[in-house]
C-alpha cells in the first residue's frame, strides 16, 4: 500500500497523482467511493480486462468500466464516455471509530493518442476511511496526466 509520505514524495518528483480521497462512514453502514475518467487524449480500451480494487481493512470490492462505444468507427474498441463507477464496501458493526488506511488499484488498459503508445497502467492510489462520523461519498477523478507514463509526461526519449 502506497503510504502517504511516498504518496507526497512522488508528487514532489512530478508524477501528477489525484487528490487522496476520504471516505466517512459510521460503523455497521457503508462507505462509497465514485471514480470517474475525464480522458481528453488516453483512450481506456472496451475489449481489455479493466479493473478496479479497492482494498479495505475488511475485504475488498471490485469494478469494471462500462460506457459507450467510441463514435469513431476507427475507435470502435475503445470508450467513447465511460460511465462513473462506483465502489461500495461495508464497515462491519464492531469497527471502533478511526481512520482506516485503503488502497484503490486501477489496473487499466490505455492508449495515448497524442503519443500513439498503448500500454498497461497500474494505479495504486492511497485512500483513507473515517469510520464513526456520517456517511460521506468521495470521488477519485483520473486525468490524462495520471495515466501517462513518467518518462513520456518530462518529454525524455528513451535515456
Amino acid at each position: 500500500m502506497m503510504s502517504p509520505a511516498l504518496f507526497s514524495v512522488l508528487a514532489l518528483l512530478g508524477t501528477p497523482t489525484p487528490a487522496p480521497v476520504t471516505l466517512g462512514a459510521q460503523a455497521g453502514q457503508t462507505a462509497t467511493l465514485r471514480m470517474d475518467l475525464a480522458l481528453r487524449d488516453t483512450l481506456l480500451s472496451r475489449e481489455a480486462p479493466n479493473l478496479l480494487t479497492l482494498q479495505t481493512p475488511w475485504g475488498q470490492v471490485q469494478t469494471r468500466p462500462s460506457g459507450t462505444a467510441h463514435r469513431d468507427p476507427a475507435y470502435a474498441g475503445y470508450f467513447g464516455q465511460v460511465r462513473p463507477m462506483t465502489l461500495k464496501v461495508k464497515v462491519p458493526a464492531q469497527v471502533r471509530a478511526g481512520r482506516y488506511a485503503a488502497q484503490l488499484t486501477a489496473d487499466l488498459f490505455v492508449c495515448d493518442t497524442a503519443d500513439k503508445l498503448c500500454t498497461r497502467r497500474t494505479l495504486k492510489l492511497p485512500v483513507q476511511l473515517q469510520v464513526g462520523k456520517v456517511a460521506r461519498p468521495g470521488t477519485l477523478t483520473l486525468k490524462d496526466e495520471h495515466l501517462r507514463p513518467a518518462r513520456l509526461r518530462r518529454g525524455l526519449t528513451g535515456n
